[in-house]
Protein backbone atom coordinates (compact mmCIF):
# COMPACT_ATOMS: atom_id res chain seq x y z
CA UNK A 1 0.00 0.00 0.00
CA UNK A 2 1.44 3.34 -1.24
CA UNK A 3 1.57 6.03 1.42
CA UNK A 4 -0.58 9.16 0.86
CA UNK A 5 2.33 12.23 0.71
CA UNK A 6 1.75 14.24 -2.68
CA UNK A 7 -2.07 14.00 -2.62
CA UNK A 8 -4.53 11.77 -3.81
CA UNK A 9 -4.72 11.73 -7.30
CA UNK A 10 -1.03 11.38 -7.38
CA UNK A 11 -1.51 7.85 -5.31
CA UNK A 12 -4.28 6.86 -7.25
CA UNK A 13 -2.29 7.32 -10.56
CA UNK A 14 0.85 5.66 -8.83
CA UNK A 15 -1.42 2.87 -7.88
CA UNK A 16 -3.00 2.67 -11.56
CA UNK A 17 0.59 2.87 -12.93
CA UNK A 18 2.48 0.23 -10.75
CA UNK A 19 -0.13 -2.23 -11.48
CA UNK A 20 -0.14 -1.69 -15.15
CA UNK A 21 3.88 -2.60 -14.55
CA UNK A 22 2.99 -5.70 -12.99
CA UNK A 23 1.44 -7.17 -16.57
CA UNK A 24 5.13 -7.28 -18.62
CA UNK A 25 6.54 -8.70 -15.02
CA UNK A 26 4.09 -11.63 -15.29
CA UNK A 27 4.61 -12.01 -18.61
CA UNK A 28 8.59 -12.10 -18.28
CA UNK A 29 8.70 -15.71 -16.58
CA UNK A 30 7.12 -17.22 -19.50
CA UNK A 31 8.72 -15.29 -22.24
CA UNK A 32 12.36 -16.55 -21.05
CA UNK A 33 10.96 -19.99 -20.97
CA UNK A 34 11.06 -19.99 -17.22
CA UNK A 35 7.76 -21.08 -17.04
CA UNK A 36 4.97 -22.34 -18.81
CA UNK A 37 1.37 -21.69 -20.12
CA UNK A 38 0.07 -23.21 -16.03
CA UNK A 39 1.87 -20.36 -14.93
CA UNK A 40 0.91 -17.75 -17.77
CA UNK A 41 -3.19 -18.19 -17.61
CA UNK A 42 -4.10 -17.97 -14.27
CA UNK A 43 -1.59 -15.65 -13.80
CA UNK A 44 -2.69 -13.11 -16.27
CA UNK A 45 -6.04 -13.35 -15.47
CA UNK A 46 -5.16 -12.34 -11.32
CA UNK A 47 -2.88 -9.75 -12.91
CA UNK A 48 -5.68 -8.06 -15.06
CA UNK A 49 -8.46 -7.97 -12.56
CA UNK A 50 -5.77 -6.61 -9.82
CA UNK A 51 -5.52 -4.00 -12.55
CA UNK A 52 -9.22 -3.65 -12.81
CA UNK A 53 -10.05 -3.00 -8.85
CA UNK A 54 -7.09 -0.56 -9.41
CA UNK A 55 -8.59 1.34 -12.05
CA UNK A 56 -11.72 1.25 -10.37
CA UNK A 57 -10.09 3.02 -7.49
CA UNK A 58 -8.35 5.75 -10.26
CA UNK A 59 -12.05 6.24 -11.71
CA UNK A 60 -13.50 7.43 -8.71
CA UNK A 61 -14.02 11.23 -7.83
CA UNK A 62 -11.29 13.39 -8.37
CA UNK A 63 -9.16 14.42 -5.31
CA UNK A 64 -10.96 11.51 -3.27
CA UNK A 65 -10.80 8.18 -2.64
CA UNK A 66 -13.30 4.86 -1.98
CA UNK A 67 -11.57 3.67 1.71
CA UNK A 68 -13.90 0.33 0.97
CA UNK A 69 -12.29 -0.52 -2.71
CA UNK A 70 -8.94 0.87 -1.37
CA UNK A 71 -8.91 -2.11 1.78
CA UNK A 72 -10.33 -4.30 -1.03
CA UNK A 73 -7.09 -3.92 -3.05
CA UNK A 74 -4.87 -3.95 -0.28
CA UNK A 75 -6.19 -7.59 0.90
CA UNK A 76 -5.80 -8.54 -3.07
CA UNK A 77 -2.71 -7.77 -3.53
CA UNK A 78 -1.92 -10.07 -0.42
CA UNK A 79 -3.87 -12.64 -1.78
CA UNK A 80 -2.60 -12.38 -5.44
CA UNK A 81 1.24 -12.14 -3.97
CA UNK A 82 0.68 -15.86 -1.74
CA UNK A 83 -1.32 -17.08 -5.55
CA UNK A 84 1.30 -16.40 -8.37
CA UNK A 85 4.03 -18.21 -5.77
CA UNK A 86 1.24 -21.00 -5.48
CA UNK A 87 1.03 -20.99 -9.06
CA UNK A 88 5.21 -20.58 -9.74
CA UNK A 89 5.42 -23.92 -7.47
CA UNK A 90 2.55 -25.78 -9.20
CA UNK A 91 4.03 -24.92 -12.88
CA UNK A 92 7.21 -26.31 -11.75
CA UNK A 93 5.70 -29.82 -10.35
CA UNK A 94 3.75 -29.95 -13.83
Amino acid sequence: MLPLTNGIESTKINILVYSLLMLPMVILPYAIDFVGLVFLVPALMLTLYYNFLCFELYMYKKNKFNPKKAKTIFGYSILYLFLIFVIFLIDKIL
